[in-house]
């Protein structure tokens, strides 16, 4: 009997712990940057159009340039309209601004443009909650581009040419 009682109390203690480690490490409840470290949701929403005549670009990629690590950066693309929306989760010690880049990387029509986005000027949407969650924010980032003046830019090295070595 007290080997019994022993053992389902092991098991019941071996449970416990297991839903306690998947509860405080997964993202089951909330999403979790680290325990211990503030994190706050970020949306960022803008529109891409040409300067000269303002038309909506579309499948131009919007970049947003992480400043902790660049595996963390995030790439959109625009829409028929032009319109993106950027959503993403990040550690947050306090107020910190956003860099937005835009470029267009498959036709090289336009020039690159970045927008940032003052800490000052997001809007907090969601509500911060007793933990480390400081709450969601959102920023608007609207780019005009200016399209290349010349050729399409080159991108790489031009081959060299060489010359034949006479007496070989």
């Amino acid at each position: 009997m007290k080997k019994f009682v022993l053992r389902t109390y092991g098991k019941i203690i071996a449970w416990v712990l297991t839903a306690l480690g998947l509860y405080t490490s997964c993202d089951i409840i909330e999403p979790r940057v680290e325990y211990g470290s503030p994190s706050a949701d970020f949306v960022v929403k803008g529109n891409v159009s040409d300067m000269q005549n303002l038309q909506p670009i579309e499948d131009m990629a919007v970049i947003r340039k992480s400043r902790t690590a660049p595996h963390w950066n995030d790439t959109v693309r625009t829409d028929a309209n032009g319109n993106y929306e950027l959503e993403f989760t990040e550690v947050a010690f306090g107020a910190e601004d956003i860099w937005v880049y835009t470029s267009d990387i498959d036709k090289g029509e336009y020039r690159s443009d970045t927008i940032r986005i003052k800490a000052s000027e997001l809007r907090q949407i969601g509500k911060r909650r007793k933990n480390w969650y400081n709450g969601k924010f959102e920023g608007k980032a609207d780019f005009k581009l200016v399209r290349h003046p010349g050729p399409m830019p080159m991108y790489g090295v031009i081959p060299a040419k060489y010359k034949e070595i006479e007496g070989e």
